[in-house]
């Protein structure tokens, strides 16, 4: 098996609704987050409310397994910037590894 890089610092991720405190943990141990922020208190999420899915990214916006969406595309009044998210995008069965270059 191969090295997976998102083993390293954990992978699935909790983010608070609020203030988009976040960090990441490796599945299923979820209880090793706080479900209240430590900077202002609000909702941590480590799972999608509607299916219960798990979050790979901390900057995600929509859940991978449903589609829903898990917080708003702005926070402070400022967009959140960030990559598309893989299966989100229309060309995502097409370009799997994005960040790879190819023998042409």
């Amino acid at each position: 098996m191969g090295y997976d890089r998102s083993r390293e610092l954990g992978d699935r991720c909790g983010f608070c609704l609020r203030c988009g405190w976040g960090r990441r943990f490796m599945a299923p141990n979820a209880d090793t987050l706080p479900g209240v922020c430590p900077d202002c208190g609000g909702e941590v999420i480590t799972a999608c409310p509607s299916c219960g899915g798990g979050i790979r990214s901390l900057m995600a916006l929509t859940c991978e397994e449903c589609g829903e969406q898990l917080r708003p595309a702005e926070l402070f009044g400022t967009e959140i910037r960030r990559k598309p998210e893989r299966h989100r995008r229309l060309d995502a069965r097409r370009s799997a590894r994005d960040n790879e270059r190819t023998a042409l």
